[in-house]
């Protein structure tokens, strides 16, 4: 096993922006820091398509699948689920580093947190005897980008909602042995307080390792308690998956956060993607309804949650809502880059929109120090 220090000190060497310990209550390391100041610490919604997942997508014959059209076009051919349409078979192909680099340099963004595409769906669609080995190798690679590249980026590890015993295993491995801050969940996994309860011997963990845990609009296992059925819109499907979408996410961001869930675990930091969905329209009715029901500060619970706008950076008014509704403090710069892989993905317009639509000191939060508070809690100082 990798001696944890000697990671830090490997990973250190290259670092530009500011110098990350990968492991709570490390100090930083001295003398990596530059006068370089970045336009956004980090972009904490930042798909990353592992070689791991095409190699073992390409080997299975019925979807999910990868394969080669007629064009020679890399496609994914995926099953429809609770949260997701599967649609014809689209583009999807490794992520490509070099072109990734470019364009955070471009535009001023000085380090992603690096996932799996969650939204594909694996937690319920494959079986758990392959999820381990798959999710394993995915995190190995994730792990490989960020010694690589440890003023570029971190990473959270791929794990099954469904074991969350090996789950618990895997996310110690991640922290003392890969250098990875967390674990990425699927958000239907919260879509009841007994199926989170589930999730208890991954959380107790998390509590010990200070872990952050990227939630992400996805369905869970069968075997996770209380999954939302399939429902597949026989009209205007263009808005009622969205509802379908919205929806899931404000109803997991109400299990973590209105509930005593997150309780027992308040070293755990916990981001939702998306703005919760519809939790920012919901608070006005959420906060009197609470109190009639004798919950004294229904806010204060709901703000233990980070949001990140990813795709929705792009609704101004959409990302206003929700800071009047829980505060700037509690928005993280995202932007849902890289999916599908090849990294076609674009933050150019939602940085803009964002750029528009924040004051100055929002801005400042967003871009800047909502990341810096976050990482320091975990002895991690950019």
């Amino acid at each position: 096993m990798q001696d944890r220090r000697q990671f830090l000190r490997g990973a250190a060497a290259g670092i530009g922006y500011g110098t990350l310990a990968l492991a709570a209550g490390l100090p930083a390391l001295a003398g990596a820091a530059t006068a370089t100041k970045p336009r956004v610490l980090i972009d904490w919604h930042a798909h990353f398509v592992t070689n791991a997942e095409i190699d073992f997508l390409r080997k299975r014959t019925a979807a999910p699948r990868v394969f080669d059209g007629a064009d020679g076009v890399s496609l994914m051919e995926n099953l429809t689920t609770a949260s997701f349409a599967a649609g014809k078979p689209s583009p999807f192909s490794a992520s490509d580093i070099d072109v990734r680099l470019r364009h955070i340099e471009k535009l001023g963004i000085a380090r992603q947190l690096l996932t799996h595409t969650v939204a594909l769906g694996f937690d319920a669609t494959l079986p758990l005897e392959q999820l381990r080995p798959l999710f394993r190798a995915v995190n190995d690679e994730l792990a490989s980008v960020v010694k690589r590249y440890p003023d570029r980026f971190l990473a959270v590890a791929a794990m099954p909602a469904a074991d969350p015993v090996w789950a618990a295993q895997e996310l110690r491995r991640a922290h003392q042995e890969l250098g990875l801050i967390g674990g990425s969940l699927p958000l239907n996994a919260f879509a009841t307080l007994e199926g989170a309860r589930t999730l208890a011997p991954l959380f107790a963990e998390a509590q010990k390792l200070g872990s952050h845990f990227f939630i992400h609009r996805a369905p869970a296992s069968a075997l996770v308690p209380g999954q939302p059925p399939v429902i597949t819109p026989t009209d205007t499907d263009y808005a009622r998956w969205s509802i379908i979408s919205n929806s899931h996410l404000a109803n997991g961001a109400i299990t973590l956060g209105l509930t005593d869930f997150l309780d027992p675990y308040p070293d755990v930091t916990v981001e939702v993607i998306m703005l919760g969905g519809f939790l920012p329209y919901l608070i006005d009715t959420i906060v009197p309804a609470a109190h009639k029901a004798g919950v004294a500060d229904p806010l204060a619970r709901l703000r233990r949650l980070y949001l990140d706008p990813g795709p929705y950076s792009r609704n101004g008014e959409w990302v206003k809502l929700a800071i009047s509704k829980l505060g700037a403090d509690r928005i993280l710069f995202g932007t849902d880059y890289g999916v599908g892989g090849g990294d076609r993905g674009d933050s150019g317009p939602g940085l803009a929109t964002l750029d528009k639509v924040l004051t100055p000191q929002q801005r400042q939060q967003i871009y800047i120090d909502n990341s810096r508070s976050l990482l320091a809690r975990k002895g991690i100082k950019v």
